[in-house]
């Protein structure tokens, strides 16, 4: 909390422009604002592993660039299948929002699919996902569960219950 405050009052002072007793007293003012308007969770609900995330970086940019080029074919050479449209529900296993929303948010970021809606289950997040192109149902579900595999090995929710912090308190 110490340090969220610091580095609130610096970032209100640099972008103040100069540092006087007046641009202090305001960043200490709207820091404390800040932290009262959005508390932070007294513990953290996900770790964050950077060699996960790197991989997981790295291989959604290969996703990107492969699946532009296939809307890309799509778009320049049309056929019934690569344009034919789906929405195809995929279970994920995990009851964290955030990872959830970093597997929707990544299906969506590549091109030809986009995340439609995502529903919590007893199972887990159950995501629609909406695709172009004809594709088999098994291995698109597939796909998404090792990019979900992928997520936790990046971001890893220390607890994942139906009833857990990662459940409750995901930011």
């Amino acid at each position: 909390m110490i340090l969220r405050s610091v580095v609130l009052v610096a970032v209100w002072v640099l972008l103040q422009g100069e540092l006087t007793v007046g641009n202090v007293v305001a960043g200490v003012l709207v820091a404390v604002a800040i932290s009262l308007l959005f508390p932070m969770h007294p513990r953290a609900a996900h770790r964050v592993h950077p060699i996960g995330a790197a991989v997981f970086a790295l291989t959604l940019l290969r996703d990107l660039v492969a699946s532009a080029w296939v809307v890309l074919v799509a778009v320049l050479r049309p056929t019934p299948e690569r344009v034919h449209t789906e929405v195809v529900p995929v279970q994920l296993s995990t009851h964290s929002r955030l990872v959830a929303s970093l597997v929707a948010n990544s299906i969506t970021l590549t091109p030809g699919t986009m995340t439609v809606d995502v529903d919590l289950t007893p199972e887990g997040h159950r995501l629609d996902v909406h695709v172009l192109g004809r594709v088999d149902h098994d291995d698109f579900v597939r796909s998404i569960r090792d990019l979900e595999r992928r997520v936790l090995r990046a971001v890893e929710p220390l607890d994942d219950g139906p009833s857990g912090s990662a459940t409750e308190e995901a930011p």
